[in-house]
C-alpha cells in the first residue's frame, strides 16, 4: 500500500512580498520628511534660545548706556556658536538685530538659512519661505 502524502508548502508568494515592500516604501516616503522637519525644529530651538539670551543682555545694556550695542563682547552673556548655528552677528543703535546662520548646511529642504531677530519689537524672520512656515513660532 502506497501513501502519497503532500506536504503543505509554507512561505509567502511574490505578490505578498511586493505588497509589503510597497507599503513600507509609502510609509517611509511620508515619515522621512516629517522626521527631518522635527529634527530641524529641535535645532531651531537653539536659535530661539540664543535670541532670548541676547534680548535680555541687550535690554540690560540699554538700561546702562541708553543705546543697543553691536558688539557681542559688550554684553554680559555669551551666545557662542552651537551645533546648528554659527555665532551671532549683532547690529546696534536705537534698535538692534541679531543674525544667526545655520551651519553646517541643513538637510533638504532647509539648505542653510539665516534667522534674524529684530528688537526690541521682537520680530523674527527667516531667509527661506519653508523655514518661515515650518520653523518660526
Amino acid at each position: 500500500m502506497k501513501l502519497n502524502l503532500k506536504r503543505a508548502q509554507a512561505g509567502f508568494t511574490l505578490i505578498e512580498l511586493l505588497v509589503v515592500v510597497l507599503i513600507i516604501g509609502i510609509l517611509a516616503a511620508i515619515a522621512v520628511p516629517q522626521y527631518f522637519k522635527v529634527v530641524e525644529k529641535g535645532r531651531f530651538a537653539e536659535a530661539t534660545s540664543c535670541f532670548s539670551t541676547l534680548k535680555g543682555a541687550q535690554e540690560r545694556y540699554y538700561l546702562k548706556n541708553n543705546s543697543y550695542t553691536s558688539a557681542v563682547t559688550d554684553l554680559d552673556v555669551t551666545c557662542p556658536a552651537g551645533k546648528a548655528f554659527a555665532a551671532p552677528a549683532l547690529t546696534g543703535g536705537a534698535t538692534y538685530s541679531a543674525t544667526l546662520l545655520r551651519s553646517p548646511a541643513a538637510p533638504s529642504p532647509y539648505l542653510g538659512y539665516t534667522v534674524t531677530y529684530v528688537g526690541p519689537a521682537g520680530t523674527m524672520t527667516c531667509s527661506q519661505s519653508n523655514c518661515t512656515t515650518d520653523l518660526l513660532p
